[in-house]
């Protein structure tokens, strides 16, 4: 900050005009700055609390203030339970041993990849054995079963990541479809040497 200031008593020229700080008037006998450069005026209170003059870039104005990191307030740091913890997905508290968020239906981990043991999802191995029937025994009712299991499987492996067993069902579909079209042409040769 220059020291290019004169501090005075506010006399009677000076009593009434705004304080370039606070923007109150000065009263007659106040303590008063006036910057050196631009004759701008203020209390000397106000001058000596922000370093400087308040003319935008006048020579005597403060130089411009880092804001210092504040410390969280102690009600904004947020307590989380020992056998707690916080999705990254979705912010929400869940069990410390939770494989998948009950919120957000997401892994809980830094980068969503599941890496536990997975399980076979219902109707994967149904499916697959029902693919095989349909080759041997009402194919056209088994095939459509087998679709149908693999399809749930499927559905069910894309909602929950702790579920595996998606070759077993698209085994089980194409097993399936293989078993309805066999069927659908033993059928149809069969109706046709009939004629």
């Amino acid at each position: 900050m220059s020291e290019s200031v004169r501090r005075l008593r506010a006399n009677r020229p000076l009593e009434g005009r705004e304080c370039g700080w606070c923007g109150k008037p000065l009263a007659f006998g106040d303590a008063t700055a006036i910057c050196g450069a631009c004759e701008t005026a203020a209390h000397a209170e106000c001058w000596d609390r922000e370093q400087g003059c308040p003319t935008p870039l006048c020579v005597n104005q403060p130089l411009q203030k880092l804001d210092e990191p504040q410390a969280p307030a102690a009600e904004a740091v947020e307590a989380i339970p020992e056998h707690q913890m916080k999705c990254p997905h979705c912010g929400f508290l869940i069990a410390a041993d939770s494989t998948l968020c009950s919120y957000c239906n997401m892994v809980p981990t830094l980068d969503g990849v599941y890496r536990g043991p997975k399980t076979n999802a219902p109707g994967a191995v149904a499916s697959l054995v029902l693919g095989i029937l349909s080759f041997f025994i009402c194919g056209i009712i088994f095939g459509l079963l087998a679709i149908s299991k693999a399809n749930e499987a499927k559905k069910a492996i894309a909602a929950d990541p702790r579920l595996g067993g998606g070759g077993y069902a698209t085994a089980g579909r194409i097993l399936g479809i293989l078993g309805l079209v066999l069927w659908g042409l033993a059928l149809v040769g069969r109706f046709a040497s009939m004629n």
